[in-house]
């Protein structure tokens, strides 16, 4: 699998070391380097890396290696670089893929390389088709399986949506757009800028709203006007006429 890759140190002489060690991995392409995260936020506003090493103290500017993660969110995945092993706790809590300790071994680098491949992997085996019965998201710095027969919705709130399932729900840091590319066509539609449905739970609809039941109760959810028109012609491609 090849993949991509982005370096933010703010010492040159680190970012020179992985140059070095990415240019050794065939299936490794660095698309860019910064010492200043305020260029590599610019970078990235636009372009998607599969892998970004990210140094975690960067005294010569006010946003350190935590900051840029809070700022991307899981839009990116991080393996941390740095010299302090203090680091290594909040690798897991800002469910990174990895964590270097300096100097880095390139036997170390390669490890990371192999559990990125691994991550993306299981990532895109949850990409879905029309065929496909479930999907995995990142909950928690897991790969949570969702079944679509269980699924009553999809909630967008703040930067990361809710999978409503019939007994729980999960949040991930995922945007809508993203999950409703992976969901089956056939099965799902997106109603408001904030839901997306299984057309099959639908129970009772009018020009407004959508009843679903979950837990035994029938739950209201909005119609969009941007969706209105298509979610009202699929539903009455279903409808039986005289």
């Amino acid at each position: 699998m090849a993949l991509t890759c982005l370096i933010l140190d703010d010492e040159e002489i680190c970012v020179n070391q992985l140059r070095k060690y990415i240019e050794k991995v065939p299936t490794l392409t660095l698309k860019a380097y910064f010492t200043n995260p305020n260029e590599a936020l610019l970078y990235l506003e636009h372009e998607k890396v599969d892998v970004i090493f990210l140094d975690m103290e960067m005294p010569n500017y006010a946003l350190d290696g935590l900051d840029v993660i809070r700022i991307l969110g899981d839009s990116q995945n991080y393996i941390f670089t740095t010299a302090y092993p203090k680091y290594a706790s909040p690798s897991y809590e800002y469910n990174a893929v990895d964590f270097l300790e300096k100097p880095i071994r390139f036997e170390r680098f390669t490890m990371a390389i192999h559990r990125v491949k691994q991550m993306l992997t299981i990532q895109t085996k949850g990409d879905t088709k029309a065929t496909d019965k479930y999907t995995f998201v990142r909950v928690d710095g897991n790969f949570q399986r969702v079944d679509f027969n269980d699924l009553c919705w999809v909630e967008s709130e703040r930067n990361g949506i809710w999978f409503c399932t019939e007994t729980n729900r999960y949040y991930s840091a995922l945007p809508i757009s993203d999950i409703e590319a992976r969901l089956p066509k056939n099965q799902f539609i997106r109603v408001h800028k904030s839901f997306i449905i299984p057309i099959s739970k639908a129970e009772v609809i009018n020009r407004e709203t959508i009843s679903i039941r979950r837990q035994g109760k029938l739950q209201e959810i909005p119609i969009g006007d941007t969706y209105r028109k298509e979610f009202i012609t699929s539903i009455e491609n279903k409808v039986i006429k005289r």
